[in-house]
């Protein structure tokens, strides 16, 4: 009996090693977040709104409610630069004209998700048009919505008083029945959702698409007009290249110096904290304080110590700052060969920040600017767990953080500012962790002890007579001496 000569289980491995060498293709770019990373925030690895890809499709209620929008801003993206009377035909066109290129592109984008993916052929084209119709949609409706935004708030600066109205279109009906854009809240899950790791398309997918609906006589390779629409969209100065493989992607290289650097093992590397630097004789002042834009999220490396002065410039911590930040340190973590400056950022605050006393200082300093108007609990939570599970980070801050380490302290301001501070600073360290380990036993005790008014009169009862019984043991003793 002749062997079996079905060679499909090689396909995956074929179409793995094809990737390896494509230009705008990278195997296993999207991948799923590692469990050490997801620990300390998993929801801002899970998308709650709009589901982008195979990945998270279907799997909240929310999720599937936003499908029918997904499929209106395909249609309006389709019917997109065509007469108003021919808008459903040419829409038609396109979308066949679509699926045809998309079903080509069928083992790259495989090759994107590493291999794993289960769809047909024809089901993983359909989403990867109808999600990839609805992002440049979504992206071209929020370049002109953000544009309209900071406008109206350009002279306010970072930090200031808000409306409390979750409408944000008040003073603009341009997008009052758009689904997304009509709410503050709204918008703010959906850019979340959309900058997630585990929530992209491959960036060729979404070139086809634009490229059918507005036609370009270079050659895809030198089209970078998606890469500047997204870069727009999200405040990032326009690229002259699109070598992003996804939107996550493209924001870490406009953010990040992509020069050749050694990673290293993570680890803190800033041992003094705020309140500790500044006792030693350290000032610390806020750099770049200029005023922000809102929605848009601008993390500014550019720390600095002259010896005498710490600059650091201003972090806005917004609505979407945490989701932004976890997601690019975690495709930092995904990737071999890139810099991790999210990483060491990240790490630099976590020996900055080590309890509330840390925040309310970089707060006063303007370091920290809580536009989201987080507590100090939740904020100090944000910077002692932002790095955890990260495994490499690159050497950004090794130097400022040895001269910070090595800092030597004088006579005096070690007796009169020193002591008493550093002093004080240990006494409302040991208090907040004994008031948070109370809390933490205090939950688990209700949660898993005494979960009923009775079951708590029960333990109260079983304490009272456990002191009653020791007490008449006593008595008893003392009587009989």
């Amino acid at each position: 009996m002749s062997q079996s000569t079905d060679n499909s289980w090689m396909v995956p491995i074929e179409v793995m090693l094809g990737s390896l060498y494509h230009g705008q293709v990278k195997a296993c770019s999207i991948s799923t977040v590692t469990d050490e990373l997801r620990g300390p925030n998993g929801a801002a690895f899970k998308p709650k709104e709009i589901s982008i890809g195979p990945l998270h499709r279907a799997t909240t209620r929310h999720v599937q409610l936003m499908e029918e929008t997904k499929w209106r801003y395909m249609r309006e993206f389709l019917s997109r630069r065509a007469p108003q009377e021919q808008q459903n035909k040419r829409s038609e066109q396109r979308l066949r004209e679509c699926g045809n290129d998309i079903l080509k592109l069928d083992k790259i984008i495989i090759a994107s998700y590493g291999g794993n993916i289960k769809s047909e052929p024809h089901e993983l084209a359909k989403i990867m048009i109808v999600d990839g119709c609805f992002l440049l949609e979504l992206l071209l409706r929020l370049e002109e919505f953000i544009s309209l935004q900071n406008s109206s708030s350009s002279n306010n600066k970072c930090g200031a008083n808000s409306t409390n109205n979750n409408s944000i279109n008040d003073s603009n009906n341009k997008f009052s029945n758009d689904p997304i854009l009509k709410y503050k809240e709204k918008v703010v899950s959906v850019l979340n959702d959309i900058t997630m790791l585990e929530n992209q398309i491959p960036f060729i997918v979404l070139k086809k698409l634009y490229r059918k609906v507005f036609p370009d006589g270079t050659h895809i390779d030198n089209d970078h007009r998606v890469a500047n629409i997204v870069c727009e969209a999200f405040g990032y100065p326009r690229v002259n290249n699109s070598a992003g493989v996804h939107i996550l992607h493209l924001m870490h290289l406009s953010t990040v110096e992509q020069d050749q650097q050694e990673g290293k093992l993570a680890k803190q590397q800033l041992f003094r904290c705020a309140t500790r630097l500044q006792a030693a004789g350290i000032a610390i002042e806020a750099g770049n304080t200029r005023s922000h834009l809102k929605l848009v999220d601008r993390f500014d490396f550019e720390i600095g110590f002259d010896g005498r002065v710490l600059r650091i410039p201003q972090l806005c911590v917004k609505e979407t700052t945490e989701v932004r930040w976890r997601n690019l340190i975690a495709w930092e973590q995904s990737r071999i060969g890139i810099r991790c400056k999210y990483t060491s950022y990240a790490l630099f605050f976590r020996g900055l920040v080590c309890c509330k006393h840390d925040i309310e200082l970089l707060k006063e300093k303007r370091v920290i600017v809580n536009e989201a108007r987080k507590s100090n609990k939740e904020l100090l939570s944000l910077f002692r767990t932002i790095s955890n599970g990260a495994e490499y980070m690159d050497s950004s801050y090794e130097v400022i953080c040895e001269d910070l380490n090595a800092h030597r302290v004088k006579v005096g301001t070690l007796l009169f500012h020193q002591l008493p501070t550093i002093s004080w600073h240990w006494v409302r360290r040991v208090c907040e962790t004994l008031v948070y380990y109370w809390g933490n036993w205090y939950k688990i005790l209700i949660r898993d002890h005494i979960p009923t008014v009775w079951k708590f009169i029960g333990v109260l009862a079983a304490v009272a007579l456990l002191v009653l019984t020791i007490m008449q043991t006593y008595y008893s003793a003392h009587n009989k001496n």
